[in-house]
């Protein structure tokens, strides 16, 4: 299969969670909502940051052209699962009221190790 039949569902599935993230805020209150509204309204914008993240990565690797494009596809799926678990989870934080820079900072050094853990099993 092509590349390009991997990056328009991709293209098309991030613009749905982004699409109902809009409108779960639109139409709900998050701050009196309840966990169900909370819980999707996050999964949303999770879903449709690891989209948007996963593309512009592989539009930037794409432009070296240093590997495979199945190997910068599969990097760039992995980083931009990393950075929107990264922001989501900041924003969990921040709605939980856990949100100090020492948490953040922990959860963000999780986040690096495990990348570079990652990293250092694919060489």
């Amino acid at each position: 299969m092509s590349i390009k039949s991997y990056l328009w569902p991709v293209l098309a599935a991030s613009f749905l969670a982004l699409s109902s993230f809009v409108a779960i805020i639109w139409f709900f209150s998050p701050e009196n909502a309840g966990w169900a509204v909370k819980s999707l309204m996050f999964m949303s914008l999770f879903l449709g940051l690891w989209g948007v993240f996963s593309l512009i990565g592989f539009g930037i690797y794409g432009r070296k052209r240093t590997r495979s494009a199945e190997e910068l596809l599969a990097i760039s799926f992995r980083e931009g699962f990393f950075l929107s678990l990264l922001l989501v989870g900041f924003l969990l934080m921040r709605a939980t009221n856990v949100f100090y820079w020492w948490s953040a900072l922990i959860f963000l050094i999780v986040i690096v190790a495990i990348e570079v853990v990652i990293l250092d099993k694919t060489k």
